[in-house]
């Protein structure tokens, strides 16, 4: 551990080109003929491909999306840029510089996949050139956008919260390097009870897990969608249990040995990426359902192979996403305390162990928590409600009762994930107790 001196700093002020003093002039003639170029060349070419209708085709489309993308690009950084080289230079609020660097990274990695988007437009024009329009359809076009969109979204809110979230005051703080878990402490007498009765539930959940996955493995009828999705759910609550139950059942038949920040930080990160992963997991076995139910007819037709893998591409990329939003928010917070009031470090606990103000924080895992629990439980809500009148429906009492069937175990998983998580990541701050979060934890 070490202390040091810190310096609050409120805003900041850009050295830009003081070096080139004398060619300041020159430079703002220079510079601004070029921002007016660029400026009125984009204009110009969103403006022609907008009205002429020849240029209604995917290269094009791509092209007005770069010179949309680059001119806002451009107007985030150079007025002010040029207004420096005049001696107009004020000094940039931290939020001003946030927003800044939001914008900036976030439309610099957008041009960036833009380019890349149009490399793939270009490789079907030549090398596909009878299939080009099918491939290169609407639809395509406009997801490949969203998609690099997207993609500097995510990377921008991690850059920004990581940089922003640092302290700009820090006084005589000391650094901590390592963790203790709390863990079951307070049921010292039942400690060997509680590692029994764990240790006995981990072998089942393991070992179920993989009985689930192997003869889903080996047993070519159940090679449908539904116990694809079984597979894989099986496959990430396997690893999810890996990440904390061995050190928990440790720390309860032995001394309790400490965590590095590395440590903490990594079992966090895969902590997350599951979680949030079995969130979105349950909600497309849930859409699942719903096509087996309700479009039996062209259930295996919608339900492809190409799908399921997107479907299970999709959950895992949104827990990545959110996990590293979440990890690199704590983790470059100053902490004080190394005593974590559970048996892993999960995030509101930790949070806790900072030595600054993390308001910031808690807002940023608040909407995390709430986009990956109550959108997807709202999906399979919805799921359920088409699937109910469409079971009710079916004449023999006996059809209803085995569609219901192959529904029950899913609903039971989701009421108890979802019920827990909603508990414990969105209940009000004041209602926080360590039995009950350790209680929902093991649940």
């Amino acid at each position: 551990m070490k202390r040091e001196n810190f310096t609050l700093i409120t805003d900041f002020v850009f050295q830009g080109f003081s070096s080139f003093c004398e060619q300041q002039i020159t430079l703002f003639g220079v510079f601004l003929a070029l921002y007016i170029l660029t400026l009125a060349g984009n204009i110009i070419i969103v403006t022609i491909i907008r009205i002429d209708h020849h240029l209604h085709t995917p290269m094009y489309f791509f092209l007005s999306m770069l010179s949309t993308s680059e001119t806002v690009y451009t107007l985030i950084f150079l007025p002010r840029m040029l207004s420096s080289l005049v001696g107009m230079s004020q000094p940039i609020s931290l939020a001003g510089c946030a927003t800044q660097m939001f914008f900036f990274v976030t439309f610099g990695i957008t041009n960036c996949f833009l380019l890349t988007a149009m490399g793939y437009d270009r490789y079907v024009a030549i090398c596909n050139p009878l299939r080009y329009m099918v491939i290169m359809n609407k639809k395509l076009r406009i997801q490949l956008v969203l998609g690099a969109c997207n993609i500097g979204l995510i990377v921008a809110i991690t850059q920004v919260t990581s940089v922003f979230s640092l302290p700009m005051q820090r006084k005589n703080l000391t650094e901590v390097t390592e963790f203790v878990f709390l863990g079951f402490s307070r049921f010292h007498k039942h400690q060997i009870t509680l590692f029994v009765v764990f240790l006995i539930l981990y072998i089942l959940t393991v070992a179920g897990n993989a009985i689930i996955m192997t003869i889903i493995r080996i047993d070519h009828h159940l090679h449908t969608p539904m116990y694809f999705f079984l597979s894989m759910l099986a496959s990430s609550e396997t690893v999810y249990t890996l990440v904390i139950i061995p050190q928990m059942l440790s720390s309860l038949i032995a001394q309790t040995q400490p965590i590095s920040l590395a440590g903490c930080t990594t079992q966090m990160f895969f902590f997350v990426i599951l979680a949030i992963n079995n969130c979105f997991l349950l909600t497309v076995m849930g859409y699942d359902r719903y096509v087996a139910i309700c479009n039996p007819l062209r259930y295996m037709l919608i339900m492809s192979k190409r799908v399921c893998v997107q479907l299970v591409c999709g959950a895992f990329s949104i827990g990545l996403a959110m996990a590293a939003v979440q990890v690199t928010s704590i983790f470059t917070l100053p902490f004080c305390h190394r005593v974590v009031g559970h048996f892993f470090c999960d995030i509101l606990l930790v949070m806790k162990l900072s030595c600054i103000n993390t308001t910031i924080n808690e807002v940023i895992n608040f909407v995390v928590s709430l986009f990956v629990i109550l959108v997807p439980m709202g999906l399979v809500f919805i799921s359920y409600v088409l699937i109910i009148p469409t079971v009710l429906k079916i004449a023999s009492a006996e059809g209803r009762k085995k569609t219901f069937a192959t529904c029950a175990s899913h609903l039971t998983v989701v009421i108890v994930h979802y019920g827990c998580a909603s508990i414990a990541y969105l209940k009000p701050k004041s209602e926080n107790s360590i039995e009950q979060d350790l209680l929902l934890s093991v649940t």
